[in-house]
């Protein structure tokens, strides 16, 4: 399978031409960010010219996929390049992939459904490599892969980002520690970066493409510490560190089923991730949900466990049982869930049910 899927990958890349008009849909968490940057240096190199359009896109975001689907028809694009997003389970997969001629799809996410088509050419992390699928960053698999039909090297740095942004330093340390020594980077200039991409989705999710291009056209990793996006980075920080400090006051611990649940009220979105990030540090091994009202008409949920006795993208999938115009997904250590503000209640106790479930296995 490996080798079947490997042949139709180069295909599709060596058949790339300046005819094609091409888009790259991205999730628009820093994996993603640099999943995307890695795919429009990539298809550059291939086909002569960068991508005509680029998006980033939030799991079985409605809104999101209308948007992309009048700019395929405006654009009139033909290709589709779309990394880190598990769009075999995702509602809004057909208005996504069905209106062009053929399709690209490199994820690391559990598998739902194999796409792979005469149309569509679809490739899992899981496929290609025995770590598990959650620690091979897509940023890594897309350098991994595109570097099998085009020179990205110079790209390594990039892939590094990703995976710290995904949590995978630890499986990928060789990797990273030899670019740090190829780029003369420290660790903590990486992840400075990584933190700038993250802030900025926080803060300033409508200038995540301005951000992209930045990084772009950046001669080299170095000259985007002094970018204009830094000072995103300090407003987050102060925010996250006011809601993990109140962590220990206001979470309730269920120790039935070893489980936190904290739940705050902030209006940016993307907070959460970077709360729960930190809340996980401290409780590796214990099952921590956060639950972020953004006085909207919906709750949007992480939930972390890094020693992966639970599987949090299968904890938060049944846990979304019997809501409706919810969704849920992502990997084993890390899964993200979102679900109607009034059905609150359904879903705590759908949560202690199937993590009563889980320990008993």
């Amino acid at each position: 399978m490996k080798r079947t899927l490997e042949a139709r990958f180069k295909d599709f890349c060596l058949g790339l031409s300046k005819k094609d008009r091409v888009a790259v849909l991205h999730h628009s968490d820093p994996d993603g960010f640099c999943s995307g940057l890695i795919v429009m240096k990539a298809i550059e190199k291939l086909s002569g010219k960068k991508p005509v359009h680029i998006a980033h896109y939030e799991y079985a975001n409605e809104k999101q996929a209308r948007e992309f689907a009048r700019a395929v028809k405006k654009k009139k694009l033909n290709k589709l390049v779309l990394v880190d997003i598990a769009i075999d389970g995702d509602i809004q997969r057909k208005r996504i992939i069905k209106p062009f001629d053929r399709a690209l799809i490199l994820d690391h996410h559990k598998i739902y459904e194999d796409l792979n088509s005469e149309k569509v050419v679809f490739l899992k992390a899981g496929w290609f490599s025995k770590k598990d699928p959650a620690q091979y960053a897509c940023s890594k698999f897309c350098f991994d892969m595109f570097g099998k039909v085009t020179n990205v090297s110079a790209f390594d740095w990039v892939a590094c980002v990703g995976i710290l942004g995904d949590m995978g330093f630890e499986s990928w340390k060789s990797f990273v520690k030899k670019t740090m020594v190829k780029r003369k980077l420290k660790l903590d200039q990486l992840n400075f970066l990584l933190e700038m991409i993250a802030a900025t989705e926080v803060m300033a999710g409508n200038r995540m493409n301005s951000l992209l291009n930045e990084f772009y056209k950046a001669k080299n990793p170095k000259s985007l510490l002094k970018s204009s996006f830094v000072k995103y980075i300090k407003a987050v920080r102060c925010e996250r560190d006011q809601l993990v400090a109140g962590f220990d006051k206001r979470a309730e611990y269920i120790p039935e089923v070893d489980l936190f649940v904290y739940e705050f009220v902030v209006k940016r979105d993307g907070i959460k991730s970077y709360v729960v990030n930190e809340i996980s540090q401290i409780h590796p091994n214990t099952n921590v949900v956060v639950i972020q009202d953004s006085k909207r008409g919906d709750l949007r949920i992480s939930a972390r466990r890094q020693d992966y006795k639970v599987r949090m993208n299968e904890l938060m999938e049944k846990s979304i049982h019997g809501i409706p115009k919810s969704n849920a997904g992502g990997h084993i250590p890390a899964a993200a869930a979102r679900i109607p503000k009034k059905f609150r209640a359904k879903f705590r106790a759908n949560m202690i049910k199937v993590l009563k479930k889980m320990k008993k296995k």
